[in-house]
């Protein structure tokens, strides 16, 4: 097992939104009629989902795929199976 661990729970929450204002965002988050919103805002990007945790993930995201990323046809086909998502 890995010494290492973290998982997406409640405790990560605050840490995830200090990681965002280091990381130079202007952050806000919405309370609607379905639930919170975090925004994450920096120069022209702007990032948002239900929690500050998804919102690193989404910056993440484009960090290794960059604006350009979304999964083309072969990269879906390789990655449904190998992760078995078609089942």
């Amino acid at each position: 097992m890995p010494e290492k661990r973290i998982g997406a729970m409640g405790n990560t929450v605050v840490p995830a939104l200090l990681a965002l204002e280091q990381l130079g965002f202007e952050v806000s988050i919405q309370n609607g009629s379905v639930g919170q919103r975090t925004i994450a805002v920096r120069g022209e990007e702007e990032y948002f989902a239900e929690d500050p945790v998804t919102v690193l993930g989404l910056i993440k995201l484009i960090e290794l795929r960059s604006w350009q990323w979304s999964a083309n046809d072969s990269e879906l086909e390789k990655t449904m199976q190998k992760y078995r998502l078609d089942d």
